[in-house]
Order: C-alpha cells, then structure tokens, then sequence
C-alpha cells in the first residue's frame, strides 16, 4: 500500500510540476521570443516555443524527493531500502543526467556545437559507468556470456551514447520521442517493482509523470493560439540518458535474481529497438554516402511515414504500435527461444518493415511523378533536420 500511495505521489506530483513549469516556460518563451527556428528544413509551422524540456528534470526531482521525503518522515516501511540505497550510485546518475540537462538547455538557447555535445555525452555515460553499473555479462548472445571492465564499461558507454542520440534523432514530429518514452519508462517502473528496487521504480515513475503535460502542449497544442510547445535537446537529451541508465541498471541487476525469467534482460532491447536501430540505419546510410553521421536529414522511419501522407498524429501512433509489437514479441519469446534467435528475428522483423515502407514510398512517388508527367521523383528531400 505504502508502494502504491509513493508511486501514485510521484507520479501525479511529477505531472503537477511539469504543469506548472510547462506554462512559466511558454510565458518566457513568448516574452523572450525563444522560439524553433522555422525554414525549409522544419515540417512545422508558425512559432513554436522550444523550451518544453527545461521542465523536465526539475518536475521529476523535486517530485522524487518529496516522495522520499515524505517516507522517511513517517517512517514508512519503505525506509530501510532508501537507506539502503547507494548514495555514490545515485549522486554519479543524477550527475549525469544534470550535466545532460544543462548542455540541451545552452544549446537551445545559443547552440553547442555537436563535437561538443558528443563529449559531454561520454562524459555523462563515464559518470554513470564509475558507480558500478555497467554491461557485465552478455548471457549468451553471440556466445559470449561474463565479460570483463576493460570490454564492458566501454560497450556500456557506447550503448549509453546510442541511446541518447537516438532519443535527439527521433524527436522530430508531435508526440514522438515523448510517446515512446512513457511507454519505455512505464514498462521499467513495473520491472522494477518486479525485481523489488522499488526507489528506482518511484524514480521512474516520477520520470514518466513529467511527460504527460508535455505531451498535451506538444500534441494537441496549436500554433494558432500559441499553445503548441516542443522539448528541444534539453528534452531530448534528458529523456535519452535516462532511458539509457535505467536500462542499463535493469540488465546489470536482473542476472543477479535468482529465477528471474531472462524477459528482464531483454527489456531494455525491446523497448528502445525502434528509435536506436532507426537512428543507426540512419547514421550508416549518411557514413556510406560520405556525409558525416550528425548531418541532418529526413531519412528517419517518421519522415517516410509522413512522405506517404500520413499526419504528425498518425505516423507517432503507427510508431508507438511499431514499439508495442517489438516490445510485446521480445517479452513473449524471451522464455523460449535462445537469445541469438530472438535477437536475430526481431532484427529481421525490423529489416522488413523498414525495406516495406520505403519501398511503398518509392511506389507512391513514382506513382505521383508519372501522374504528374515529372520524371523527377518528389522523393522527401534527404537534406532536411529531423
């Protein structure tokens, strides 16, 4: 019960302040004139406040520690575990993640130039890395199975920076980036009160309480009457490290359970597969074509979905179905199948579906272009921002 009420309170608290601060924001944005840069790269129109994310971090941490606050004040039965709680594991996190939130909220506000912006990433990643929680044991995929620091803490950064950036990648239409993080966060608050780390569940779900206003203002907002709000890297930034952390924890700690059914280990994977394997495609493509990987671009699975003539609306729902399936097929053969095969078929469902959208976009423009007697292709323009 004492779970429930903390969890509840983190939530709706979270939500609360993020509220509270979404609209303080879009007042400064306003007064300020900080708005998303519209040109011909943009796929939105009229001026849209870019600050939304600023509301993020400090709605989740004020909530959170409140929660905690309040427990260890009435001595509920949840106080042994928050002492119990590494405070170097939490300190380094919340390092991390500031350090993250503070370098979005300069860039959107006077730009960081992407070199920089990648180190601070690995910065970030190192942070959170030096208190003990990193990729420790791979359990059989590719045969491997317990593997040492040296390899481990450098793959966990990198699998750190992947996530975030594609968190930064993906969030380029209305409820996006947003929509699939509630679900990944509601997905690891649950795994966490299955595993019993029920601070981290709390931290969670505070984490998902802060999206919910946000999504309003981005998705039913309108630029009309000036209600209309983005993230900006700030958001995105934010949003992506703590996604990669929490994963991360998940995977380090569910081998250590006794009995835990290996749909723990394959959580993080799951969920996540749909922005990371989008914005890796991405950065391959741009790499063989010779350009450099940060280059913008409207090559991203949302952009071909919008290019068929799909909405904003729609494409973020056809894109939040594409994370429920990925995420429900992994959770439902994870105790069946060998992790090879699952990673390996899920890969392969994900080929698929990419190869068949684009080659219906192909279809459909060829279509268009000989409607129209053009024999150039009205093919999304591939020099585009997300």
């Amino acid at each position: 019960m004492e779970l429930n009420i903390s969890l509840f309170a983190a939530l709706g608290g979270s939500g609360l302040f993020s509220w509270i601060f979404l609209s303080e924001i879009q007042r400064i944005c306003f007064q300020k004139k900080l708005f998303d840069s519209h040109d011909e790269r943009k796929v939105h129109k009229g001026v849209v406040p870019r600050l939304g994310g600023a509301s993020f971090f400090p709605a989740m941490i004020l909530s959170f520690l409140l929660v905690l606050s309040a427990n260890i004040l009435l001595q509920t039965s949840l106080v042994p575990e928050i002492s119990a709680v590494f405070m170097e594991e939490w300190t380094l996190l919340l390092s991390a993640v500031i350090l993250l939130y503070l370098t979005g909220l300069t860039d959107d506000l006077v730009e960081v130039r992407y070199r920089n912006k990648l180190l601070i990433q690995v910065i970030s990643a190192a942070l959170f890395t030096a208190s003990g929680i990193w990729i420790n044991d791979l359990h059989g995929l590719f045969g491997v199975h317990g593997i040492s620091p040296v390899i481990g803490i450098p793959l966990t950064i990198i699998i750190i920076v992947s996530v975030i950036n594609a968190f930064n990648f993906i969030d380029g239409i209305d409820g996006l980036a947003a929509g699939i993080a509630v679900l990944a966060f509601l997905f690891f608050g649950i795994t966490f009160i299955h595993l019993k780390l029920y601070i981290y569940s709390i931290f969670t779900f505070a984490a998902l309480g802060m999206l919910i206003p946000f999504l309003y203002y981005n998705i039913f907002g309108k630029t009309t009457n000036h209600s209309k709000m983005f993230m900006g890297d700030c958001g995105s930034l934010t949003i992506g490290m703590l996604l990669a952390a929490i994963a991360v924890k998940v995977y380090h700690y569910a081998p250590t359970v006794e009995n835990e059914p290996s749909a723990a280990l394959v959580l993080g994977f799951s969920v996540l597969i749909v922005p990371v394997f989008d914005a890796l495609r991405v950065i391959l493509l741009r790499m063989i074509r010779g350009y450099s990987p940060f280059k913008p671009d409207r090559s991203h699975m949302h952009h071909v979905l919008l290019g068929l003539g799909f909405s904003h609306k729609v494409a973020t729902l056809f894109m939040i179905t594409f994370v429920i399936f990925f995420g429900s097929v992994s959770l439902f053969l994870a105790p069946y199948l060998n992790i090879n095969l699952l990673v390996g078929g899920v890969v392969l469902l994900w080929f698929v579906l990419d190869f068949s959208l684009r080659l219906k976009l192909k279809k459909t423009a060829h279509m268009k272009s000989s409607g129209k007697g053009d024999l150039q292709r009205p093919v999304v323009n591939r020099n585009l921002s997300e």
